[in-house]
C-alpha cells in the first residue's frame, strides 16, 4: 500500500480519523470464505489483503465535479440510477496499476445501464500524465477521471490508495475498501451483482 503525501500533518491525521471511524470489523472478516453472511443476504467481498467494509447504514457522498479526458466537468447526475465502483488511484501507486485492468474488464463484463466503474486519477499533472499512462496500457472499457486537486478524496477521508468505494443506486456509500481487489473474479462479480439487481428494480 502506498501513502498519499499530504500537504501538511494535520489533513492527513484528521483524514485517517475520518476513514477509520466510518466502521471496525474484525480480523476474520478478510476471508471470504469463514465472514459472516450478511442479514440482507450480500455475499462477502475481499480484497488482497483487507476485507470490504460495509457501512452500518448508507452516507451521502459528495464529490466535487470531476473533470473527464477533455477537461470538461463531471458530476454524479451524469451517472443518474447506476451502481457505482468509485476507484481512486494514481500511476505512481503501484498497487493501483495492478489491479487497474481487473478494474477494465470489469467495466467491460457489467459496466452498462444500472452499473459503471468510476477510476479516479489523484495525479497533481492531471491529463499531462494520465493520458500517456491510459494509452501505453491500452484500457478498452475504463473512462479517465481526474480530483488533480484531491477535492473529492479529502471529502471521504482518503488517506491511502487504492481507496474504492461501492455507491448504490441513489448514489450513497454502502461501504469502501483500501488496498487492491480482484475486481474481475467470481467472487467480486457475484458482490457487485448483489447491489446492481436492486438498482434494476
Amino acid at each position: 500500500m502506498k501513502w498519499i503525501p499530504a500537504t501538511d500533518w494535520t489533513r492527513r491525521f484528521f483524514s485517517a480519523l475520518i476513514l477509520a471511524a466510518l466502521v471496525a470489523v474484525p480480523m476474520s472478516a478478510v476471508n471470504p470464505k469463514t465472514a459472516p453472511v450478511r442479514a440482507d443476504g450480500a455475499p462477502p467481498f475481499s480484497g488482497v489483503t483487507r476485507p470490504f467494509i460495509h457501512l452500518k447504514e448508507p452516507r451521502t457522498v459528495r464529490l466535487d465535479p470531476l473533470e473527464d479526458a477533455r477537461g470538461a466537468p463531471v458530476a454524479l447526475d451524469r451517472y443518474r440510477g447506476k451502481v457505482l465502483l468509485v476507484n481512486f488511484w494514481a500511476t505512481w501507486c503501484g498497487p493501483c496499476i495492478h489491479e487497474m485492468p481487473t478494474l477494465d474488464r470489469l467495466q467491460g463484463a457489467l459496466g452498462g445501464e444500472y452499473f459503471d466503474v468510476l477510476p479516479i486519477s489523484l495525479d497533481r499533472k492531471g491529463l499531462e500524465k494520465v493520458t500517456p499512462f491510459w494509452r501505453e496500457q491500452g484500457y478498452k472499457h475504463l473512462p479517465i477521471l481526474l480530483d488533480s486537486r484531491w477535492k473529492s478524496a479529502r471529502n471521504l477521508g482518503v488517506s491511502s490508495l487504492p481507496a474504492t468505494f461501492l455507491l448504490d443506486h441513489n448514489h450513497r456509500i454502502i461501504g469502501y475498501l483500501i488496498g487492491a481487489a480482484k475486481w474481475d473474479s467470481p467472487q467480486a462479480k457475484a458482490f457487485l451483482r448483489f447491489y446492481i439487481a436492486r438498482a434494476g428494480k
